[in-house]
């Protein structure tokens, strides 16, 4: 980094360091102008820029280092770096000898999703783990997880058509989510895995669902209630009650009315005043 301007006497010069450059700045005994005021605040001003400057990149190459390093779905990015192979645009997976079997799961789940919705189903990165040790250096820890339209991921258990065309419909839901729908969800959670579950008949069993069951799970507004759910209801019983619930508007609504609320509620509008007008149709 260039050093400040010297002039003054050595025994006035100060410095300062960070990240192992050492900066001069100069005080000089003079009465200061109003040009030699502005000049050292411009000085000061430039040096702690420098600092946050030198901060930031060290935070930034300490982050890198830590990704690399730190097993999680943050490797979706680049999964290649990771091992694994691109057995079609962005389909990639540990078990590339396996490429046919898995080509023709995902076209199967796709389709069964624009089915449903009657559009093209959004085009996620893949991730699918034939083994374990794959799932675990990419954070899945269930059978599949999905996130929003970017990536869908599953684990050895989920290479199936119940699975993924489950995590499929995540991310055709979520096609328009952006930041503000961390806030704000367009759908209660209930509804969201309820739909799912509906449209790929999966997971199913684990429990009967009862007039309690669905009850309960229609309390499950935000994400961070479903594992709530599990723990009173049980993991199948959850998935099955939340899908009751979905199947019963599409009864009640038909698959046009079911649509339209997702439509609308995907623009914008709430949630529960659509789903009131569709069901008093």
């Amino acid at each position: 980094m260039n050093a400040c301007l010297l002039h003054t006497p050595p025994d006035r010069v100060v410095s300062g360091g960070f990240g192992g450059e050492v900066i001069f700045c100069v005080l000089l005994d003079l009465p200061a102008s109003r040009h030699q005021k502005g000049s050292a605040v411009s000085q000061s001003g430039l040096f702690m820029l420098a600092r946050l400057f030198s901060f930031l990149a060290n935070s930034l190459f300490v982050a890198v280092i830590v990704g690399v390093a730190v097993p999680g779905t943050h490797r979706m990015v680049l999964p290649g770096a990771y091992g694994l192979a691109e057995i079609a645009p962005r389909v990639w997976t540990d078990a590339p000898g396996r490429a046919s079997e898995l080509l023709g799961l995902v076209e199967a789940s796709r389709g069964r999703v624009e089915g449903f919705f009657g559009d093209h189903a959004p085009r996620p990165t893949l991730i699918l783990c034939g083994t374990r040790s794959c799932a675990r250096a990419f954070g899945i820890g269930g059978n599949g997880l999905s996130i929003s339209d970017i990536a869908v991921m599953t684990a050895p258990g989920g290479l199936t058509v119940g699975t993924l065309t489950h995590e499929m419909t995540h991310s055709r839901l979520h096609r328009a989510m952006g930041p503000r729908n961390l806030v704000r969800q367009p759908y209660p959670t209930w509804f969201d895995e309820g739909l799912a579950t509906h449209v790929a008949n999966h997971p199913r069993g684990g429990g009967r669902v009862t007039a309690f069951s669905r009850t309960r799970i229609r309390e499950v507004r935000r994400f961070w209630q479903w594992d709530d759910a599990f723990r009173a209801l049980g993991v199948g019983r959850a998935y099955g009650s939340a899908a009751a619930e979905v199947a019963a508007i599409e009864r009640a609504a038909g698959r046009a009315g079911l649509l339209e609320l997702i439509a609308r509620a995907e623009a914008g509008e709430r949630f529960d005043s659509v789903l009131e007008e569709v069901l008093l149709r």
